[in-house]
């Protein structure tokens, strides 16, 4: 019409629209989708394969009836298939991995049908990908179906075997290996290397750290070794990125995932002159309340199915929090992490990024990042960008390092061969030179709650009579329950726990329950260890048991964001760095410490975003689940490579 009348003669697309629906009415259908052309078809194909079917020949052959029924039933799930909205110009996104994505990208028809072939518990996920499988085989060139992208995504990702991806595909289950790369490339590019944060709500900080991947794994050569940096963002957003399928160069990948590298030259060192300053005490709430912590001492040998410290912390501990964060990947600086240009470049791009979200640039680094990028920022002039950035020093480098000082004061004390009974000899190595930091954490605790029962039954010992139970929690000799057999001081020291636990008593409010005075038994075991300081071995493992204390108080206070408490802890273990000769960590933390008590002069509004519990990432929706800024790049970051 356009080219017999011209432009401007001719009808438009819309008025087009509108007379064919007003002439044919129900008849047809007009599937429009943004950037491609509509499509007009005719409802009379369904009904043209049911006349076929009725009209067809052989009626009374049983054979061929069931022949006939099978390919009548293919041909209409094919015209479903055919009628569905697809978009190949646009991949599936991550939402499209759930039960309710999935099912957009099958016709009912077909579930339907797959649902009478496969009988089993839970046979949703198989229908879905088998569904999907077939959707992908019949219409291979009009849509990209999530399951068959994303399994080609994670083989490639896990093996990068091309022989796998392409086998699988041939077999039906996955995209190709080409339609792979390019997801990756479209990915990429749509993400850029820019930071964005949707609203001026979330608090962004960023988190540097050496990252490794041997990409030849056989002799060892071709090792990457460089910077890895991400940002997080609290609380997150379900806002996701599209990505188009689009054509993306290598050219175009290596300009948007490049930092530009800033050449770092030193001339006078000024922090050589900065003078440590006397820390002023700091106040702060106990995370973990003194008479709450004693009555799980004195409880867990009279109740042994009581969870561990984390579950019963992460069970007692409610409130308001600022919710779960994001985890952003930024480029990756292809240097050696230790050379003073690769930490100047990394703080010059964080700099960066911050200033265009018009924010305060917060950066995470250990202890021997910490301390160059301090020299760096002392050593620029007052008119530089770096001076309003906030250095921060890893958390979780600091509990790895004060690990190793218990481990070393508690050298040749017998601990190692406490600990060998329950964990393989060469384990305990690591466990006390702090690197093993799960299972040390684990076996200090084991340790110190062995040493707590031994206080407790010096200082009660007829009420620490414990009747030991099975597994079924009943009495391991008479068989009777625990409610039978307990004595009424430990029946109200157990009820007192559970409803604690139950949420029916505030942790924080234990002071006198059920005609219990805590604080009195709690005075009580204080005078049980000032007796036994006599003895220079008690007074030796009654310092390990403060040090426990104090590694469970720092833990806590990252898991619940408490900052002032975080800053208190650390104050509290400068005497234990000195004391196991970790020198670089006495000083880069009593400096980083310097530093955060002037936070609210230098840096306000960082301050008050961390007395909010903003210093932490939480990966989980809850309270009991921070997690320090450093462990999360360790986590997220170098686990993905």
């Amino acid at each position: 019409m356009a080219s017999i009348c011209g432009e401007d003669n001719s009808y438009s697309t819309t008025y087009m629209k509108r007379r064919m629906l007003e002439h044919y009415g129900n008849s047809i259908i007009i599937t429009e989708l943004n950037g491609k052309s509509n499509v007009v078809t005719f409802r009379s194909r369904a009904h043209a394969i049911l006349h076929n079917y009725y009209h067809r020949q052989n009626k009374n052959d049983s054979e061929s009836e069931k022949l006939a029924i099978i390919k009548t039933a293919g041909k209409l799930i094919l015209n479903d298939i055919k009628d569905m909205e697809e978009n190949a110009e646009i991949y599936p996104s991550a939402n499209d991995m759930s039960t309710e994505g999935n099912r957009k990208y099958v016709p009912p028809s077909l579930v339907t049908l797959l649902q009478q072939l496969i009988d089993q518990k839970d046979p949703e996920r198989i229908i879905i990908a088998i569904s999907q499988a077939i959707v992908q085989a019949a219409i291979p060139r009009s849509i990209i179906c999530p399951l068959q992208l994303g399994l080609g995504v994670q083989l490639h990702h896990q093996f990068g075997s091309r022989i796998l991806i392409e086998t699988l595909n041939s077999l039906g289950f996955c995209s190709s290996y080409q339609e792979v790369q390019k997801y990756e490339k479209c990915a990429a590019y749509t993400q850029g290397n820019a930071v964005d944060r949707n609203n001026v709500e979330q608090y962004v900080q960023f988190v540097a750290d050496n990252i490794d991947h041997n990409t030849a794994t056989i002799d060892g050569h071709n090792t990457f070794h460089g910077m890895g940096i991400i940002a997080t963002f609290t609380p997150k957003d379900n806002k996701r990125r599209v990505v188009p399928r689009i054509q993306v160069t290598n050219e175009e990948l290596v300009k948007i995932g490049k930092i530009n590298i800033k050449y770092y030259k030193q001339n006078d060192n000024v922090l050589e002159n900065v003078k440590f300053e006397k820390l002023l005490d700091i106040d702060c709430e106990d995370p973990i309340p003194g008479n709450f912590e004693f009555l799980v001492k004195i409880t867990r040998p009279l109740r042994p199915m009581t969870p561990s410290w984390s579950g019963i912390m992460q069970t007692v501990q409610k409130g308001e929090h600022p919710g779960e964060s994001k985890v952003h990947f930024l480029p990756m600086i292809d240097m050696n992490p230790s050379d003073m240009s690769c930490i100047y470049s990394t703080l010059t791009y964080v700099a960066q990024q911050a200033r265009l979200m018009n924010i305060d640039p917060v950066i995470t680094f250990d202890q021997p990042l910490f301390w160059k990028a301090m020299t760096i920022i002392t050593n620029k002039p007052d008119s530089s960008e770096l001076k309003r950035a906030v250095i921060r020093l890893g958390a979780f480098h600091m509990e790895m390092s004060f690990l190793g000082c218990i481990g070393k004061i508690m050298e040749n004390s017998g601990l190692s061969e406490l600990l060998s009974t329950v964990y393989a000899p060469n384990t305990v190595c690591h466990m006390l030179s702090g690197k093993a930091v799960q299972r040390a954490i684990r076996g200090h605790f084991l340790a110190s709650d062995a040493l707590d029962q031994l206080i407790m039954e010096k200082t009660f010992p007829e009420l620490m009579e414990t009747q030991y139970t099975d597994e079924n929690n009943n009495h391991a000799e008479t068989g009777r329950s625990n409610d039978e057999v307990y004595s009424p001081e430990q029946r109200k020291l157990v009820t007192i726990f559970e409803s604690v636990l139950e949420q029916k008593i505030d942790q924080r409010l234990l002071v006198t329950e059920d005609n219990v005075n805590l604080k009195e038994m709690v005075d009580k075991v204080e005078s049980t260890k000032h007796t036994l300081k006599s003895s220079r071995t008690a007074k030796l493992w009654l310092q390990y048991l403060e040090m426990i204390n104090l590694l469970k108080q720092f833990i806590a206070a990252e898991r619940i964001g408490n900052w002032r408490c975080h800053l208190k802890s650390l104050k509290n273990m400068f005497p234990f760095f000195a004391a196991a000769g970790h020198n670089l960590y006495t000083k880069s933390s009593y400096m980083y410490l310097q530093q955060m008590n002037c936070l609210h002069i230098t840096h306000p509004e960082v301050c008050q975003a961390f007395e909010k519990g903003l210093h932490v990432v939480r990966r989980s929706n809850r309270m009991w689940g921070g997690l320090s800024t450093d462990l999360v790049i360790e986590q997220v970051l170098m686990r993905s490579v």
